[in-house]
């Protein structure tokens, strides 16, 4: 009897100290009192089983180029590695600086995490191959860093991490979206979110540095456009057009179809160009924009550009 008395008052008291504890935790939010450091949070590796992304983190170990231009990058860990291409369309977040880097910025030695789909296949090599990701964390160990699904309230349930997103806040997107974001936009999406402090309550809260929303392209196809008459005379006056495609990858170019909201990427020796559907801008040498003769169209599932776009690459 007295055995079972005094495992009971142990349930008791530990209940007790379990309230008090919680009590307290809220009583800090309520006093407007913020941690040091983050409380209890899971590392952003335990994902569950749902999880839409996937997170490795390492220490740089080499970084070397690929013939159609890109990079792949080596990175170390306790778990073997992982290697992964970097191209001109993947998001490079600076957790030292909350901006976005470029590839050129990344050195051996920096500690990085890398992201991507759940579902992202991965070459069985050692260490493991991923061909495209979806986003990188450069200098991750600068600060706190969380993946995951944000729900109406903001709150990462793996972390318990709950957003105030001041306004207008530092928020972007995989997708490089020019527009100014708000706290509406990370509801129930999944982002890469930079913090420093949190309070002590539970959801731990904090005011996020920047936000990146995970946003993939879609897996498209290069399809028409729009029905096109078939004609059995040509238009004398219209400008010569070619397969941008054939062309550009002729010349040792990578092409990139991003959909058709999106520009064509043509990347050679680390430097893009790109076109854009139904427009005549188009963009060399990373920064120089010029206007084509016509603008390119989609026939039959290929792009078609005028002569004179070919012509200007290099």
């Amino acid at each position: 009897m007295k055995k079972n008395l005094n495992a009971k008052k142990i349930a008791a008291l530990t209940l007790a100290f379990t309230v008090l504890g919680t009590t307290a935790a809220y009583a800090d939010v309520m006093n407007g009192e913020a941690a040091a450091e983050p409380v209890a949070l899971a590392d952003a590796a335990e994902e569950t089983e749902s999880a839409a992304y996937i997170t490795t983190s390492g220490k740089i170990v080499d970084i070397s180029d690929t013939q159609d231009g890109n990079k792949v990058i080596t990175i170390d860990n306790e778990n073997g590695g992982l290697r992964f291409v970097v191209s001109a369309a993947t998001v490079i977040a600076d957790r030292a600086t909350s901006s976005i880097i470029t590839v050129d910025q990344m050195t051996d030695g920096m500690e990085v995490t890398v992201v991507y789909g759940a579902n992202s296949p991965m070459g069985m090599s050692m260490p493991p191959y991923l061909g495209s990701v979806t986003a990188v964390v450069a200098n991750a160990d600068k600060g706190f860093v969380s993946v995951g699904l944000f729900n109406e309230d903001l709150v990462n349930t793996t972390d318990m991490l709950q957003l105030n997103i001041q306004e207008p806040g530092n928020i972007q997107t995989t997708l490089g979206t020019k527009s100014i974001l708000g706290a509406d936009s990370v509801k129930n999406k999944n982002a890469v979110v930079f913090y420093d402090v949190t309070t002590r309550s539970i959801p731990a809260q904090t005011t996020p540095s920047m936000v990146l929303l995970l946003e993939e392209r879609e897996a498209v196809e290069e399809t028409e456009a729009a029905p096109v008459e078939e004609s059995t005379t040509r238009d004398a006056s219209a400008p010569e057009t070619v397969a941008l495609r054939d062309a550009a990858e002729a010349m040792g170019y990578t092409v990139t179809w991003q959909g058709k909201a999106e520009p064509v990427l043509l990347e050679k020796d680390g430097i893009v160009s790109s076109v854009t559907l139904g427009s005549t801008t188009y963009v060399v040498e990373g920064d120089m924009a010029m206007d084509a003769a016509s603008a390119p169209v989609l026939v039959d599932g290929v792009l078609y550009v005028s002569s004179d776009v070919i012509d200007s690459l290099k």
